[in-house]
Order: C-alpha cells, then structure tokens, then sequence
C-alpha cells in the first residue's frame, strides 16, 4: 500500500487513519491461519497448529472483502491517492487474503459471494514474458489499456521477477489453468476507487502456500495519481510492492500481515533506490510513532508500511547480499513458512549471531540519530522523544517512568541549559524485566559526534551512567531510552499482533532518574 502521507498535513494525517479505523476491529479478531499457531507457544516456541475459523469470522471477512468491490470485481491495496480517499474502504490485500483464508467456513450464498470476490477480473488481450503474463483490454477510456502500455507492464514486472529470483526467492506460484507456469497480473482503472494495485491469493499449493494473481492501474495517469512521481516510477515501486505480495504467498499466505506489508514496502527502495516513495510512510511507523507495537497489524494503523524501516534497519547492518538484494530478509520469509513473524525474525538473527531484543534495542537508539544510522538517513524524518527536561546549573534530580507494550520503545531528553565547566550528570535506569527489555544512554555533542551506551542493569535492573562534562557547550542533549524488545507469544488469542496473540510479557514499567552535580 502506498499513499501521500508524507505530502500531507499533520491534521490530515489524522482524517488518512481514521479511514482504516472501520476495518480494525475485524482485523484484530480474525482467527490465525496458515501456518498461524492456535492457542499455545507462551515461549515463542515452534508454531504449526492451525485454529480453526468460525463460520461467523468467516462472515465476517466475507462483509469486509465486499467493501472493495465494484461492478463484479474488487479493487485493491493502496488506499489514498492525491484529492482521493475512500473512507472505511479496507485494504484490499489484507481483505482478500483473510476472506481467502476463511473462505472455506462458508456455504451457500456466501460461499459464492466469496467465490465471485476473490475471482480474477476479465480481459480481452494478453502479452506474456518467460515468468508473467499482462491481460488487458486494448484501447482507451474505462479499464482499457494501451498496448504500449501493457508491453511495458509485462517488461516491469519481468524485470521484478528476475530480480527477486535471483535473490534467492521462490517464483510465485503460477496458476495451471490461464497461463500455465505464468504468474498473471491484469489492467484495470484502480484510480475511481482510490487506489494503485493488489495482490490476491488463489489456489492452495501446500499447507500455507498459495498461487497468485496481481491488479494494477491501467495508466497511472499524472492527471489522477498526481505528479509528485512519474506515471512510470508509480508503475514501477508499485509492481516491486504488489509482485513482492506474491513471493510472499508462495511460503504463506497465512502470515502476520504488519510482516507482509512491512517487507513489501521495504523492498520498494530496494529494488528502485531512486524513487524513494516509501519514505512517505515513515510518519506512521516507529520512525516517528514508537509507542505502537512494532508488529500491530490493525488496519487503521498505517505503520504497517511505515516500519519498513526496522527491516531496512537489519539490511543495512546485515548488508550480505543474495543477487542484488539483502540476504537477511530472505531468511527471515524462509522461516515464516514454519512460523510467524517475530518468531521468524529471531531465527534469523540468532543465525547471524545476535537476538531480537539486541538489534531492537539498537535500532530504538539508531533511530534517535537517522542521519547517522541509515544511509538515506538526511532524507527521513527528524527524531522524537516522549519527554524533554532541561538542566540547569543546580544541583538536583529528576525522575519519571515509562510503561512501554511488546516492541515499542520510548525516550527521555536532558537538557543542559546554560551550564558551565565542572558540572556532571549521573543517569540511573531501572528496567523491568531485563531479560526482554533494554536501557540505553545516548550522548549527543555539540561538536556532532554521538555517544551511545548500551546499559547492562544488574539482576534487580537497575544500572547507572555517569557523563563527564555536562555542560551546553560540550553536550548538546543526552537521551535515555528504554526498548521493550518482548517477543514471545502466547498465539490464538484474537488480537493484531504476532500470531494473533498476546506477548508473554506484554506491559513493563521502567523507571529513570537524572542528578546533575559538581
């Protein structure tokens, strides 16, 4: 999904989520599918059990998936486009694939609803490569499309293909009955519904596994989506979006959706460095929203394009590549046919060395200083903190406290304000649970260097730092930072989160205290 947060106000952003709002309830009690564990697994541990759906989540999904249909076919994924919103409108690929993964719950009229829903659109014309075939409609106006135009989708979306093959990733799995061995993506005009392309699951080829087909837009015209990109450059991060969706459902289709969409924006950049139109999303994502859980995949929470940036965070610290891409996403949906998504990612760290909690810890202190942590990092949004003290030249001590859910993280600023030679200042953290959560200390100077300290608390959790030279012309701020790096889950609880489930701890309180003296 792709959409022009970053080219709107704050106070539209807000009008932007609360159209997603509708869907949240639906998204956070739809049952776990696919290789979604059922109730179980209080440790993390492995993840193969599917639970049931009901017939009423089923109904559910089925009343949520007809929200996106127009004239017989569904329209899909990216939500908002310039002077365009569809407000309560789903996103289309979470929608399709839940109502795919309930679909066998129903019967009757419903089943056929869901049939005609998740149906392929229709075309008159077809041009194929050696891995996609385009379907469109020649000519012009309604959902027709150039030939032009369809050769240069097919090249687009071959060249996506071949690259992510490369990487190591499995080919989509292609449909036997259209286009035999070919994965087939069809034109149609997306803009009337507000929206650029999706994805769809088809055909169950294992246990989680399915075929897929793509939608995308039939012109990308200027004159609809607007100029801020080219019609080929929407075109192009569009198709690495969409086509990702579909690499994805050929190890599960059942997987965490915050993991699904957070990659496939991830991917985005990686594949057209220049067009840097996932940056847009980082407003909604831990960049700038730290407080929401890292894997809430409700879907009025935007942040599940704006977290790209975690992924983008281990690619540029496990910078190993396959083909052109970096390995290390790679692993982690090679994990995910297995498991789910927090589960996965921590296999594949603990591969590399390292633990989730470290390189979320870590990536809570990078991201206080984008410019310094990301190679893009000057281009992205300016660091937020949850509170701001300023220190005068006075002996004293402050306090506060944090509660911080699984995956979120928060920070305290200090301040020196007018504070001279000789004065120092002493940070005592006390962190709850150690074992999942972390403390750092960040030091930034005036003279532009950083200082980052990674706390070691004791068994009780607490830990102290000392910072020579407190004064406002050598120390510009100090931030403490707390990360809530929890990633065990007890699944099949019904929630947003990692397998549907509830983390194991989820809430910790960490308290802080600052004394500046001489």
């Amino acid at each position: 999904m792709r959409n022009i947060a970053r080219r709107i106000t704050r106070k539209q952003r807000s009008l932007v989520l609360i159209a997603g709002m509708v869907v949240a309830t639906f998204v956070a009690t739809m049952p776990a599918t696919g290789s979604t564990p059922a109730t179980s697994a209080v440790t993390g541990g492995e993840a193969s059990a599917e639970q049931p759906v009901t017939e009423e989540t089923a109904r559910e999904a089925l009343a949520e998936a007809k929200k996106i249909k127009r004239n017989q076919s569904v329209r899909g994924v990216r939500q908002v486009v310039p002077g365009r919103h569809v407000a309560g409108r789903p996103d289309a690929t979470i929608a399709l694939t839940n109502l795919w993964n309930a679909k066998d719950a129903l019967d009757g009229s419903d089943k056929t609803a869901a049939r005609e829903l998740l149906a392929r659109p229709r075309a008159t014309s077809q041009t194929c490569s050696t891995a996609v075939c385009v379907h469109y409609t020649p000519g012009s106006g309604g959902d027709r499309a150039s030939v032009a135009y369809a050769t240069q989708v097919r090249d687009v979306v071959t060249k996506v293909h071949n690259l992510y093959v490369q990487a190591g990733y499995r080919k989509p799995a292609a449909d036997k009955a259209v286009t035999p061995g070919k994965v087939d993506i069809y034109l149609e005009n997306l803009y009337d519904e507000g929206y650029y392309g999706y994805c769809a699951p088809e055909s169950k080829v294992s246990k989680t596994a399915a075929t897929a087909y793509c939608v995308l837009d039939n012109n990308y015209a200027s004159s609809e989506y607007g100029y801020y990109n080219t019609p080929t450059e929407n075109l192009r991060v569009t198709a690495a979006h969409e086509y990702f969706h579909a690499v994805q459902f050929a190890y599960d289709a059942g997987e965490d959706r915050w993991m699904m969409e957070s990659t496939a924006t991830w991917v985005e950049d990686e594949v057209y460095d220049s067009i840097d139109d996932n940056r847009q999303y980082l407003a909604y994502g831990q960049l700038e929203d730290q407080r929401k859980p890292l894997d809430n995949s409700n879907a009025s929470n935007l942040g599940i394009y704006g977290n790209w940036i975690f992924f983008r965070f281990l690619s540029e610290r496990y910078a190993r590549e396959r083909g052109q891409l970096p390995a290390v996403v790679l692993d982690i949906w090679r994990r995910a046919e297995s498991t789910y998504s927090t589960l996965a990612i921590r296999r594949a760290l603990a591969d590399r060395g390292t633990t989730l909690k470290t390189q979320y810890t870590r990536f809570a202190a990078g991201n206080l200083a984008p410019r310094k942590t990301y190679s893009e990092g000057r281009a992205y949004y300016a660091p937020v903190y949850d509170g701001r003290t300023a220190l005068p030249a006075k002996r004293q001590t402050v306090d506060g406290k944090f509660t911080l859910k699984h995956l979120t993280y928060a920070s305290q600023r200090l301040v020196p304000k007018k504070v001279g030679k000789g004065w120092k200042l002493r940070v005592k953290v006390d962190v709850a649970r150690p074992n999942a959560n972390a403390a750092v200390v960040s030091v930034f100077r005036t003279d532009g260097t950083r200082g980052v300290y990674y706390l070691k608390p004791n068994r009780d959790g607490i830990a102290t730092k000392t910072i020579e030279g407190f004064s406002s012309k050598r120390i510009r701020k100090v931030e403490v930072t707390f990360a809530n790096a929890s990633s065990n889950f007890r699944c099949g609880q019904g929630t947003a989160y990692s397998c549907r489930g509830i983390a194991s701890p989820d809430k910790a309180t960490h308290r802080w205290w600052a004394k500046t003296y001489r």
